[in-house]
């Protein structure tokens, strides 16, 4: 390599192998299944650890090698080929086997792999290449009839590979339903692994210091309550309320993404069981889609109204990949209006239908005879579609009338985000859950409802 800047780099690469291999080695014991995943390193880096000192201090001994490598460059074409397929086949392998992503910090066996990749890229790329070399390599693939399909493939090749970065770093985001890959690796980096004793994504219960009587706020619901899209907890309307509140109470979180109203009550009452005392607030977040529950087996099922992937190796490379995955999910299916307003149609119908709706009114009488029988006091939060407010109005007035019958205390989201405009309130184009700021709204309208009792 005559170029120093590139052999520095490539000097490197082969320290950063040999130092990531010890570390992915030490730190897991030798068995038949851990050498199932790194057994690669032993073969792999002791060939680039050989080949490395053997340039530094006895390159005659590479003389086999230099032959090799000028034999494969005048067949200018060919050689570029490998080198497209080298590059596409392990990034590709490694971005299937381990999903690297936003959020998640990659591990020693994974910077192992990539300081091999990029080793052997290099060596492949400027191996004993000098400018006469480089030259000749260049007037092989001028003379080719193939240079102009090469040089689609691998422009193809790079536009897919930056496009795929880009949103493995940039979008790691939810949508609204819950289908997309980036939603899988969301919930993976930020929600899954991130809960407390509980099983809930929240710190954990204060309890008691025998001081000062601490006063337990109980927010029960599905992802509107469980800060669905939000990275940070602490910007979810739950946590927001509890700082607003002050010390002197604690609000913890008994909620789960799709949970419906058929199972809270019993959680609530598992949590109260857990903590081992009765909250003195009950905060139910209610959105339109928790009678879904009532759809899900019938011919009105709202996610049925998007269509997925049944090619099984569409239905492989979509789920993989997140270049096809956000053409097939983001571009053909949650852009299109018509299915968009099916969706909340049926669960609007749904609350209007008096039969679906006993039954999911008997489920709510459940919770409010829960809260009755442990002498706490009612908040309903309702939430509107925050992309269409009018028009879920007609199914919020239903569960309102049944709550206010109850003699809880109503909270109307749509009240309080009427004024602002649609991208404030949701997470992106793609996810109608609340907004930073529809969180925030919802903890003063919160904190208002409960200090005013």
């Amino acid at each position: 390599m005559r170029s120093r800047t590139i052999r520095i780099l490539w000097l490197l690469l082969a320290l950063g192998a040999v130092v990531f291999g010890v570390l992915s080695v030490s730190s897991a014991p030798i068995t038949a299944e851990t050498l199932g995943v790194i057994g690669w390193v032993f073969p792999v880096v002791g060939f680039i650890l050989v080949v490395t000192l053997l340039d530094l201090f006895a390159p005659r001994r590479l003389d086999g090698l230099r032959r090799w490598f000028g034999w494969g460059r005048s067949r200018s074409i060919s050689y570029w080929f490998v080198v497209v397929f080298y590059g596409v086949y392990l990034s590709g392998h490694w971005v299937w086997h381990e999903q690297p992503t936003y959020g998640r910090f990659l591990t020693p066996i994974e910077l192992c792999f990539l300081c091999c990749f990029s080793w052997g890229l290099l060596f492949l790329l400027f191996f004993d290449l000098d400018t006469e070399r480089a030259r000749a390599f260049g007037r092989g693939v001028a003379q080719s009839k193939l240079s102009g399909l090469m040089v689609m493939l691998t422009t193809a090749v790079l536009i897919f590979a930056g496009a795929e970065a880009y949103l493995r770093i940039f979008y790691i985001t939810t949508d609204a339903y819950g289908f997309t890959a980036m939603n899988y690796h969301w919930y993976k980096n930020f929600y899954w692994g991130h809960e407390n004793s509980l099983g809930y994504r929240d710190y954990e219960p204060k309890g008691d210091d025998g001081n000062t009587p601490l006063k337990t706020v109980a927010v029960v619901g599905d992802s509107f309550a469980a800060g669905h899209g939000i990275d940070d907890i602490d910007e979810t309307f739950p946590q927001l309320l509890e700082q607003k509140l002050g010390s002197g109470w604690d609000v913890n979180l008994v909620a789960q993404s799709g949970w419906d109203s058929d199972v809270e009550t019993a959680w609530l009452n598992s949590y109260s069981q857990n903590v081992k005392h009765n909250p003195q607030v009950v905060v139910l977040s209610y959105y339109l889609n928790d009678i879904d529950y009532l759809l899900t087996d019938t011919a009105n099922n709202p996610d049925a109204v998007f269509t997925f992937p049944q090619n099984p190796t569409l239905g492989w490379f979509v789920l993989n990949f997140f270049v096809p995955n956000y053409i097939y999910y983001n571009m053909l299916q949650f852009t299109s209006p018509v299915k968009n307003t099916n969706f909340t149609d049926r669960l609007i119908r749904a609350h209007l239908d008096d039969a679906l709706w006993g039954q999911q009114e008997g489920n709510l009488q459940l919770l409010v005879d829960w809260v009755d029988a442990h002498e706490a006091k009612l908040v309903v939060l309702l939430w509107p579609q925050l992309a269409a407010i009018p028009q879920s109005k007609p199914a919020l007035d239903r569960v309102r009338q049944f709550f206010e019958g109850q003699g809880a205390v109503i909270v109307d989201m749509s009240d309080w985000l009427k004024d602002k405009s649609t991208p404030e309130l949701i997470l992106n184009r793609f996810d109608s859950h609340p907004s930073r700021l529809s969180n925030a709204i919802a903890a003063e309208a919160l904190y208002q409802a409960i200090t005013a009792q």
